[in-house]
């Protein structure tokens, strides 16, 4: 048996797998839809079953570390340093952390944007000076499998990752008997939107912004004086420093405009168990948007601790924090969306991220008309009210 057969869910594309397999069958590489996924060579695998046991499609209604968070402790925090929430997504926890494991000896494993390679992947960080290139968020799929392989049995992680990477590596540092030398850290995801889009996208600063299509530095989530927390904007430099940077709310970003209309991200993110359902991590972070946080201007984690550890984990590093409690109402309120609906164009959508129409032309054919109708109802709607105030 191996993870051609199928199971419970569909790939997640995270990777665990190929680093689990001790025979080198499985390879991971992007298919035509722009997502990763593995590939099992028929001539190198014995069918030793090793790679299920690591993987999300097999996934059971009920698990060991089952965990719907309405048990947990809640949290709202934000680093003390306001450079630290200034240069982080949310409110700077998860830098904290690794900054703080990281001075204790721990190596910190996370995402970072691969610039030479044009993509993302997860890195082994070995020093704090280098913790700055797995800041922020990264919304692109990571490739997990060249930093999942490179542990060592005797060393110490704190590894940060989506919630199916870190389903898959519990599994899998639980079968090798490391668990106990690794701290998990895992975020509410919305879901890895296609390679074909980010390539796209690309394009479309090149044709309009006059960036070069070789990027050295992209974040996707800005804040500076006019784009705080609740209105980031994605930074991109190019290889010869040229920057472009939109300064108003990233659900107006054209990248983001695809992603938020749910018409990319890869099929199995619609019916993700490990939203809301299940939870591998010891700590789950997250931006807590929603009422509670409305008015912040420069970010809020929302932090959940999950295991002992994690609470443990979490108690280590409350002095370089401001802390407010929190409960599962407002874990509602900021993340409570328990599946994200696929767009009824997405399959139209992806094919034609794979052909030679612009991203603009792509947009305008499936959503323009729609975001003008919006805006247009909401408009004579605002007008309306000011017309009943004036008598």
């Amino acid at each position: 048996m191996n993870i051609n057969q199928a199971g419970y869910n569909l790939c997640s594309g995270c990777g665990v797998c190929v680093t689990a397999c001790p025979y080198g069958a499985i390879t991971f590489d992007l298919n035509t839809d722009g997502f990763y996924e593995p590939v099992v060579n028929a001539e190198k695998c014995i069918d030793c079953g090793i790679c299920t046991k690591v993987c999300y499609k097999y996934l059971p209604a009920k698990e060991p570390f089952e965990n719907t968070f309405q048990e947990k402790p809640v949290y709202g925090a934000w680093s003390k340093n306001i450079e630290t929430v200034k240069t982080s997504s949310s409110g700077g926890v998860g830098y904290e952390l690794t900054a703080y494991f990281s001075e204790k000896g721990y190596k910190v494993c996370g995402c970072i944007f691969d610039a030479p390679c044009d993509n993302c992947k997860h890195i082994i960080v070995e020093t704090v000076g280098d913790l700055e290139k797995i800041k922020t968020s990264k919304y692109l799929q990571s490739n997990t499998v060249e930093a999942f392989s490179g542990f060592k049995k005797n060393e110490k992680y704190l590894v940060i990752g989506t919630p199916c990477q870190i389903y898959g590596l519990r599994k899998y540092i639980r079968l090798k008997k490391w668990e106990e030398n690794f701290i998990l850290v895992d975020f509410f995801c919305h879901g890895t939107p296609s390679f074909n889009l980010w390539k796209k996208y690309k394009e479309y600063l090149h044709r309009k912004h006059g960036l070069s299509l070789t990027l050295k530095n992209v974040n996707f989530r800005e804040k500076n004086v006019e784009s705080k927390w609740q209105n980031n904007a994605i930074l991109t430099q190019d290889s010869s420093d040229k920057e472009w940077v939109q300064n108003r709310a990233f659900s107006e970003n054209l990248f983001f405009k695809f992603f938020l209309n749910e018409s990319c991200q890869n099929k199995a993110c619609y019916e993700c168990k490990l939203r809301l359902d299940h939870c591998a991590s010891d700590i789950r972070i997250a931006d807590f948007w929603g009422k509670k946080y409305a008015g912040n201007e420069w970010g809020v984690s929302l932090v959940i601790t999950n295991t002992e550890k994690g609470e443990q984990t979490f108690d280590e590093i409350k002095p370089k924090l401001e802390i407010e409690a929190a409960n599962f109402d407002d874990l509602q309120n900021s993340q409570g969306k328990r599946f994200n609906v696929p767009n009824q164009k997405r399959e139209a959508i992806l094919k034609e991220l794979q052909g030679e129409k612009t991203l603009e032309k792509i947009y305008r054919k499936h959503f323009a008309l729609k975001e003008w109708y919006r805006k247009s109802i909401i408009g004579r709607g605002v007008s309306f009210i000011k017309r009943r105030a004036l008598k």
